[in-house]
């Protein structure tokens, strides 16, 4: 055990606080060397094992948006969500999360729906029509929001939140903002779109009372050991942020 593990593992111990909750953001599963943000099968399925074994309460992120917006306690929760859109996340999570019955929320860039290894729409519709799985929009072209004009952002949300809603013949409520690039113009132009909540990709755990529109989330990747990853369910990502701070 390195000393990053070690330290997530000490962190971990005691770090279980009921009142505050997780929000894991995967991006593709795949068996790709060398690539940041691809977590290999078997590691993402030895993961969500975990998460089964330790009974830790999977929710759905609509879940666990309205019990933050009501000042419910989280009760520990985990909610599990993908960024981007990849194939993969049909052909490697989603029988996984079947298997141990997990809910999870697969943000898409629109546009680049049916493009080579991305997910295409009859894929979206069957993981939809499970009742496991809630697709929500990730942009249309996925920019730096924070960077963009303020009619590039509205046409960006606008356009990723009607192609969802068209192709699933439901109400788009949640927006992962591409990058985490994010402002607060952007915040604003979230609520106006009618948007519920949005993620980033700030590290931290989430507790009642929290800002729906900028929710932190926890990173899981190529580089995430497995010690690591039970040390950032067991909410100890948070004292392992404010010691990085500390030690910068």
């Amino acid at each position: 055990m390195n000393l990053k593990d070690g330290l997530f593992w000490a962190l971990a111990i005691g770090a279980g606080l009921r009142e505050r909750a997780v929000i894991l953001m995967y991006h593709s599963i795949a068996d790709r060397p060398g690539h940041f943000n691809s977590v290999p099968p078997a590691v993402f399925k030895r993961q969500m094992s975990y998460l089964k074994a330790k009974r830790y309460p999977v929710v759905s992120l609509k879940t666990l948006a309205k019990r933050l917006a009501d000042r419910e306690t989280p009760r520990g929760a985990v909610a599990i969500t993908f960024d981007d859109g990849y194939e993969n996340n049909y052909t490697d999570a989603f029988p996984v999360l079947k298997e141990h019955g997990f809910p999870a929320t697969i943000f898409v860039a629109t546009d680049r729906i049916g493009s080579p290894e991305r997910l295409t729409r009859e894929q979206l519709r069957e993981m939809e029509s499970s009742g496991l799985v809630d697709v929500e929009p990730h942009s249309k072209t996925h920019p730096r929001l924070a960077e963009a004009d303020d009619a590039l952002a509205r046409e960006e949300m606008r356009g990723s939140k009607e192609t969802v809603e068209n192709m699933l013949g439901k109400s788009a409520d949640f927006f992962a903002y591409p990058y985490g690039s994010f402002s607060e113009r952007t915040l604003q132009i979230a609520r106006e779109r009618g948007f519920r909540a949005a993620v980033t990709v700030r590290e931290g755990t989430v507790a009642p009372g929290e800002d729906l529109f900028r929710l932190p989330r926890v990173s899981i990747d190529a580089s995430t050991t497995f010690a690591q990853f039970r040390g950032k369910v067991s909410r100890a990502v948070d004292r392992y942020e404010a010691i990085k701070k500390i030690w910068k």
